[in-house]
């Protein structure tokens, strides 16, 4: 029986695992230092999904039979830092949206294609891509949030269906709680 040969593609698990796991510390500290609510509870969310990434990642590299090489990164304890600093503004924080790579994920989407992958890896990483999508866009809206409260702006107010959906469930709920005070008074 012969030894599988090495996945090509283990430095990417490694660097996927340990950035993720890092950016979940970081994003937690920063939601632990923030005092903008609607802020830490995206951060925490983020946050989760992060560490849950690293944890993933870290177990496929053990199921390929490897496991994970450590790499010091010294903008690490900066960047914790900034982030767990609440001295420091919360838009100050905020990575700058020039600083964002269009499409981060091209060049895996590019080997996905290709068929570079097994098929549990690519299952993994179209999952990851998909979530990572997602949570760019709601720390995007968040940050957009911080910014227009820093620019003194109104934050972004729900739309006119989303206000008609509100406000029938409002009255639903208001005969709701009517009928069983009713019914409450009608047991006892």
């Amino acid at each position: 029986m012969s030894t599988p040969a090495k996945p090509p593609y283990l430095g990417l698990l490694n660097a996927i695992s340990l950035a993720e796991t890092s950016a979940g510390v970081t994003l937690r500290a920063w939601a632990d230092a923030t005092n903008d609510a609607d802020l830490a509870c995206t951060l925490r969310f983020v946050a989760a999904r992060e560490t849950s990434h690293g944890d993933v990642f870290t177990r496929r590299l053990n199921e390929l039979g490897y496991e994970p090489r450590p790499k010091h990164d010294p903008a690490a304890e900066k960047r914790l830092a900034k982030l767990a600093n609440p001295k420091i503004a919360d838009e100050d924080k905020i990575p700058s949206e020039r600083d964002e790579p269009s499409d981060p994920f091209k060049d895996i989407r590019q080997q996905l294609a290709e068929g570079v992958f097994d098929p549990l890896t690519a299952n993994l990483l179209n999952w990851y891509i998909t979530e990572e999508y997602d949570s760019a866009a709601r720390l995007r809206e968040a940050y957009a949030c911080i910014r227009s409260k820093a620019a003194g702006q109104a934050p972004m107010l729900p739309s006119a269906d989303a206000e008609a959906i509100m406000a029938c469930m409002t009255a639903g709920f208001a005969r709701l709680e009517k009928s069983l005070e009713k019914l409450a008074r009608a047991v006892k």
